[in-house]
């Protein structure tokens, strides 16, 4: 998510009123389902997480004190919406691996040269895709993806740095 994005997103929370709600709304869902799909397994189930995600922020945004905390607040939501909902499918067992479980996906394109390097991307384990897509496509820094998925950021450093070193293996260079 741009520079520019957030902080429009941000005076859109400010105005407080239903339209300006609704078209954050608008801007964040897309973003919002990438993100699950690559944390999910199935795109329908990441469709409903997604969907469960946004009511819950609807529900609790009046309690959100610091607007700037919006967009990592929301991946926290989805997130843990992703999860609940993993835990709730009869299909895995309780001994599953959580961050494990993602087929890869990619992202349509136009263009050949952005089809081979998500497919490329989409090759990397779960955790390091997530990495790469929070840091290169939404835009998130360290600080904000360590919070998003609750882990320190040296160890979102670490995968960062392991992610783009596999990807230039991968890429051949």
């Amino acid at each position: 998510m741009s520079m520019i994005n957030k902080v429009y997103i941000e005076y859109l929370l400010l105005k407080g009123d239903m339209t300006s709600f609704e078209e954050v709304i608008k801007i964040i869902q897309p973003k919002l389902l990438v993100f699950a799909k690559n944390i999910m397994n199935c795109p329908t189930s990441a469709q409903d997480a997604v969907q469960e995600s946004l009511i819950s922020i609807v529900k609790s945004i009046n309690k959100l004190k610091d607007h700037t905390k919006f967009h990592a607040w929301i991946y926290q939501v989805t997130r843990h919406k992703c999860i609940d909902s993993i835990r709730k499918n009869q299909k895995y067992n309780k001994d599953s691996d959580l961050d494990a479980i993602a087929e890869p996906r990619g992202k349509e394109s136009n263009c050949d040269q952005q089809q081979d390097m998500m497919r490329l991307i989409n090759t990397l384990p779960p955790k390091q895709k997530n990495i790469i897509q929070l840091f290169y496509y939404d835009g998130f820094n360290i600080r904000e993806i360590a919070q998003i998925l609750n882990i320190p950021a040296g160890t979102i450093k670490s995968l960062l740095f392991d992610a783009r070193t596999n990807l230039k293996q991968l890429f051949g260079e």
